[in-house]
């Protein structure tokens, strides 16, 4: 019985040591954010606090449309993306037909290829189709990209839904679309959710394609190149205005998190065929 203790005190202990090593950037950004004129990466607490930055960052800068095209990004990520997804994987999870492995394969390749070395193929495509500039572009390969990867997440779960349940509709005269939106997709909603969240925040912090793509035209830029221009651009070095930005333009993520976190229960098929 001692033995239990100590352990569940060891275990404790351990949970609320790795809560406070994840809160700790988060909060350090809020506190930089609150700071007067940090222009130096080796301050570690401000001598002076003020809410002057929130108030510059939309009066001095363009950040309610950085805020706004990151959001309309991810959102439209995340809806194309579990869309993709859900209809690629009950393909590959419950179609047979030739050539499925090596397609599936062809997807993982796809995941593992370095993205620093397409930059310049996916910079090609965008001068290529006239997407330089444009949300669309942005939209169309951020999508994609997170499409491939989710694809590899959401296999193994679709796999885990009784085939029995796709027999007896069949059986009933179901057709395969009915099946995947009436029975399939309301037993996949964790995964669906793990979907959705994950695109949109892959989409909303995506950085690299987007300052490479996104050159001219402040306004137009998405959320985290624009932040980065108030760090290395016409703003000059202040990191409480970038923390300030930080800590706003976080707060669609926490929304959409929050909104779908209801869905992360598993187990949902249990008991939807009986033995």
């Amino acid at each position: 019985m001692k033995r239990k203790k100590i352990t569940n005190i060891l275990i404790q202990t351990m949970l609320f040591l790795l809560a406070i090593i994840t809160l700790f950037p988060f909060a350090y950004i809020i506190l930089i954010s609150l700071g007067a004129n940090v222009i130096s990466t080796s301050t570690f607490i401000p001598k002076e606090y003020t809410f002057e930055n929130f108030k510059r960052l939309f009066s001095d800068t363009h950040f309610t449309s950085w805020l706004g095209n990151s959001f309309v990004i991810g959102l439209m990520t995340m809806i194309i993306s579990v869309v993709l997804v859900s209809i690629t994987i009950y393909v590959f999870s419950r179609l047979k037909f030739y050539g499925k492995q090596k397609l599936f394969n062809f997807i993982l390749l796809i995941q593992i290829f370095p993205l620093t070395l397409s930059m310049v193929s996916i910079f090609k495509i965008f001068v290529e189709f006239g997407l330089l500039n444009k949300s669309i572009g942005l939209i169309v390969v951020d999508a994609t990209l997170a499409s491939a990867g989710l694809i590899m997440l959401a296999k193994g779960y679709f796999d885990t839904i009784p085939y029995e349940l796709d027999e007896a509709a069949m059986m009933d005269g179901a057709s395969k679309f009915q099946i995947l939106t009436k029975i399939t997709l309301p037993l996949a909603k964790p995964m669906i959710a793990i979907i959705a969240i994950q695109s949109f925040v892959i989409a909303y912090n995506e950085y690299t394609i987007a300052s490479a793509v996104m050159t001219t035209g402040v306004e137009s830029l998405p959320l985290a190149v624009g932040l980065q221009s108030i760090i290395s651009g016409q703003y000059g070095i202040n990191w409480s205005l970038y923390c300030a930005g930080a800590v706003i333009g976080s707060i669609p993520m926490i929304i959409i998190f929050y909104a779908l976190q209801k869905y992360f229960i598993g187990g949902l098929t249990e008991g939807g065929v009986k033995s």
